[in-house]
């Protein structure tokens, strides 16, 4: 199996868009303020009720700094897996890192398959410098996922922070 990323273009962003709404489904369940509105569709409760009617307010409503960031297409032999979402806006980052990887997501079909980890490997290696991740508190999957993951990639050297639910590392 060949795992490779692929930044997005105005062509392609909306196969990252597309897979966007069901990872809002699936963070759901670990955040209270992820919730499913009276249109089925997953939202931020903070923006504020009623929320979006449609898929593509859906996508839009809860978007917000992702149109700063680097999306990739996480492919399997050629077929979308997944996406990644790297901030690399200074701005927006938390002082002393250089890259936040925002959003990670695997849809179920390639789940537990090993695709994750070289997406990750992948990730981390198109930007170098100092690194923060963070997970869900109540997402013991990802925790466990991401502390591997950043285990081996860093051969131990990182920091686990926040209770395990944030990760800092250099490469």
């Amino acid at each position: 199996m060949t795992v490779t990323l692929t930044r997005t273009t105005p062509a392609t962003d909306h196969i990252v868009r597309n897979m966007f709404v069901a990872y809002f489904y699936d963070m759901s369940q670990y955040d209270d303020n992820l919730i499913i509105n009276a249109h089925g569709l997953p939202m931020w409760l903070p923006f504020g009720l009623p929320g979006p009617t449609t898929l593509d307010e859906c996508i839009a409503f809860n978007w917000w700094i992702r149109d700063l960031c680097e999306c990739y297409i996480i492919q399997s032999d050629g077929s979308p897996a997944g996406f990644v979402i790297l901030l690399t806006k200074q701005e927006k980052l938390p002082k002393g890192t250089d890259y936040e990887l925002m959003d990670f997501y695997i849809a179920p079909k390639y789940r537990r398959s090993g695709i994750g980890a070289q997406a990750a490997r992948l990730a981390f290696d198109l930007h170098h410098g100092t690194w923060i991740v963070y997970q869900l508190e109540r997402n013991l999957p990802a925790r466990s996922f991401w502390q591997t993951v950043i285990n081996h990639y860093t051969n131990g050297n990182y920091t686990n922070l926040d209770g395990g639910t944030q990760q800092r590392f250099q490469n």
